[in-house]
């Protein structure tokens, strides 16, 4: 009987790259729309667990407050808009 090795989710302790609430690993400080899930749309190119398009989610330690904050405010629309085309 071979045992099969325990998936990292279920370690039972916190993984230290992944914070609780929405703070970025570079400085925690940094508010940021990730919420884990890392999978981007075929078809949008959109991120399906926060909406942010590649190169938003590669730049954006690099980019100013006010930056950061446009692409927060255009996140609501894109997230339902990726709800609405899954059905």
């Amino acid at each position: 009987m071979s045992v099969l090795p325990t998936p990292a989710i279920a370690r039972g302790r916190a993984n230290p790259y992944i914070r609780t609430g929405t703070s970025s690993r570079a400085d925690p400080s940094l508010e940021t729309p990730c919420v884990n899930i890392c999978l981007l749309d075929s078809e949008t190119g959109l991120c399906v667990g926060c909406g942010r398009t590649l190169a938003e989610i590669a730049g954006w330690a690099g980019m100013s407050d006010a930056e950061r904050r446009a692409v927060m405010a255009v996140l609501p629309m894109r997230i339902e808009r990726l709800e609405e085309a899954k059905g």
